[in-house]
């Protein structure tokens, strides 16, 4: 802000922010196109809603996906999350689920993506298969001939695309289908 003047795109942030926060938009779902922002806000400029979005990033709201668009990965920016809590019940969701294919007792897990009470699930669960898969894909290389660090790193992604397939999976009413 400048001399208590706004600049616009601080102005489509807060509102955008606003939305998000106040649920208008669900994780994974994808933000409305540049053009249709640029429409709705009145906006001259890409750089406008680029720089809102970017800001929205930088929250930890939202990832931009290249040709895909933007996606709201948080409902409240990052540094109000617990990370460490969420990442928490994550791994204890995840011992469960282990231990239950242990015991042959299931072959299949739901997670349930819309559960209010992990709504960083799908951020928590993508980072850090995207992680593990980029750790394993680089032991790999570092290994030749290391083919299970290769075979971890493809089930990573492949896990990473169930999580990103259910997340965009929706139904007549709008709710995230489970994987």
């Amino acid at each position: 802000m400048l001399g208590g003047v706004a600049y616009q795109y601080e102005n489509v942030y807060r509102e955008l922010r606003a939305r998000i926060e106040a649920g208008e938009f669900a994780v994974g779902q994808r933000l409305p196109s540049i053009a249709q922002l640029m429409d709705e806000y009145d906006a001259e400029s890409l750089g406008t809603i680029r720089r809102a979005q970017s800001m929205l990033a930088e929250d930890g709201l939202v990832r931009s996906e290249q040709g895909r668009g933007v996606f709201v990965v948080a409902t409240a920016p990052q540094d109000r999350v617990d990370v460490d809590a969420t990442l928490a019940e994550t791994v204890a969701l995840l011992e469960r689920v282990r231990r239950s294919i242990r015991s042959q007792q299931s072959r299949s897990v739901v997670i349930d993506l819309d559960d209010e009470r992990h709504q960083a699930v799908h951020y928590v669960l993508t980072e850090a298969l995207t992680d593990f898969g980029r750790r394993a894909r680089e032991a790999a290389h570092d290994s030749p001939g290391a083919g299970s660090w290769t075979e971890q790193a493809e089930c990573a992604e492949w896990l990473i695309q169930l999580v990103e397939d259910a997340a965009a999976d929706t139904d007549d009413d709008g709710a995230r289908g489970t994987t």
